[in-house]
């Protein structure tokens, strides 16, 4: 049995609150239920098929490759709804961004820009380097974003050039 994208949606816009989630149910069938972009949806199991879990709607969600690839795989329904809240974020399409900042600070031990004094000629600066920046980045094939390292990369070019201003 093949559930549709739209089953899935609407069955889970009666069963769960959208409250706390990356996207709410009006978009939810477009854009990735962790992440919010806007990419290729897979059917992802709550319960894997190889602990038991069916095809229903009650057992699929909707993410992006990258997130389906990052998902829980265990026997807990609950769990992929803690997963999914745990991860939300306050805007669309800021979470690769954000998970970026979170890299910058697992490689570099500190916070970008911690310690400088921000001001309106800082973040005039910030916007130039990043306009100079983002043509030597790329996205991995298929991706469609830039993943949290290139983020963090970006960022320390920011931060140690604005160190060197200051």
């Amino acid at each position: 049995m093949f559930t549709s994208h739209r089953e899935i949606v609407d069955y889970w816009a009666q069963h769960q609150d959208e409250c706390g989630l990356s996207v709410d149910w009006s978009e939810a069938e477009k854009l990735c239920w962790r992440c919010a972009h806007k990419r290729m949806l897979q059917r992802c199991h709550i319960v894997p098929r190889a602990l038991g879990g069916d095809e229903s709607p009650g057992n699929l969600v909707l993410l992006c490759a990258q997130c389906h690839a990052e998902a829980p795989n265990v026997a807990d329904t609950e769990f992929m709804w803690v997963w999914l809240r745990a991860h939300a974020v306050a805007c669309y399409g800021t979470y690769w961004q954000e998970r970026g900042f979170r890299e910058y600070e697992f490689i570099f031990r500190e916070k970008p820009f911690a310690g400088i004094t921000h001001s309106d000629e800082l973040l005039q600066k910030a916007s130039d380097l990043l306009k100079e920046l983002f043509p030597r980045t790329s996205k991995h094939w298929g991706q469609g974003k830039i993943n949290p390292a290139t983020v963090a990369w970006v960022l320390r070019q920011v931060d140690q050039r604005a160190r060197a201003d200051v």
